[in-house]
């Protein structure tokens, strides 16, 4: 039914919007159900549907306008309900020339080079402990970029409170990039930074990202700072590790990553983050089958250890099972 929807838009809206007005639309929808069981809520079960709208011009293939709506109905056991909502995930018009960029709307503001934590990321960090890490909320903001050259560039993020400045190039054995950003919700001024190459030809990546945090209220100043790796394997092994510094709470985290697919339909996974000082953590294993070229399924679980008042130990348990479909 979806396709044939989406024909319909191809075939017969698009055909008389290009010829009217010369704007090219695309449609596309994807479908995300993952039930599971969760410590503090019991059983749950999440059921995202998404559709994403894009227009372009035949006269001006820089310019592109882009609607991503979503509707979510999750339900939990305890305590019983069943919530359904619908909201902008992006919504933003973008324009792509020779030396310029411009992006105006909600969207996602790709800042930080951390695959566990991002210190500088004031806008929408990682979650590490997300069962899907990678989807982040958008913000409503405007973000220009200026190309310096083919290597370097300049750019700003303004949103309501916060904003950042980045100047970032290569530097013949790395990407190097220099931040600023103001965040008036948490009443910081930070000075950071961006760096990512490879090691010496060693095909060892090395990223790390942090900076000079200063706190407008109490005039203190502290630091916080990711280092991480990552190596490659030719039998497709991929190992990824991660330490997190805070100097004024002194806290220490490490977080290692395992990626392996054994044939070319099943992929595996291994997460686990240890906080050094107090010695609490988890462990999230997790494995994926292609069941075609738009279609997955996967499932995983977060298992908490700690002690005492430790960071993690409170933190709920979760197994869940996630199908996507892409169509």
């Amino acid at each position: 039914m979806a396709n044939l929807f989406q024909m319909f838009v191809k075939n017969r809206f698009g055909y008389m919007v290009v010829t009217c007005l010369g704007i090219v639309p695309g449609f596309s929808m994807e479908n995300t159900h993952m039930p599971g069981y969760d410590d503090l809520y019991q059983l749950f079960d999440y059921n995202r549907l998404r559709g994403e709208l894009t227009l372009e011009h035949e006269e001006y293939p820089e310019i592109l306008g882009t609607l991503i709506l979503d509707n979510e109905n999750l339900y939990t056991e305890t305590p019983g309900s069943l919530t359904n909502k619908t909201s902008v995930y992006r919504a933003f018009l973008e324009y792509k020339g020779a030396k310029h960029f411009w992006v105006v709307g909600k969207q996602r503001i790709p800042l930080g080079v951390g695959r566990f934590w991002n210190p500088i990321d004031v806008f929408n960090p990682i979650d590490i402990e997300s069962i899907e890490p990678n989807e982040r909320p958008g913000t409503n903001s405007v973000h220009y970029e200026y190309a310096l050259s083919r290597l370097s560039s300049v750019n700003a993020t303004l949103a309501r409170g916060k904003g950042a400045i980045r100047l970032k190039g290569y530097l013949d054995f790395a990407d190097l990039a220099l931040v600023g950003e103001w965040d008036e919700d948490e009443n910081l001024d930070i000075i950071g930074w961006e760096a990512e190459g490879e090691f010496a030809g060693t095909g060892i990546e090395l990223r790390s990202e942090g900076g000079s945090f200063h706190n407008r209220k109490t005039g203190e100043r502290h630091t916080e700072f990711i280092f991480g790796a990552d190596y490659g394997f030719a039998n497709s092994l991929v190992l990824t590790g991660e330490y997190h510094y805070v100097d004024v709470s002194r806290h220490d985290e490490l977080g290692l990553s395992v990626s392996f697919q054994p044939t070319m339909l099943w992929s595996c996974f291994l997460t686990t983050v240890t906080d050094l000082d107090d010695g609490s953590g988890f462990v999230s294993p997790a494995v994926e089958y292609s069941l075609s070229d738009e279609m997955t399924l996967s499932g995983g679980a977060f298992f908490y250890h700690g002690s005492g008042d430790s960071r993690y130990e409170n933190t709920p348990e979760r197994l869940y099972i996630r199908w996507f479909v892409h169509f």
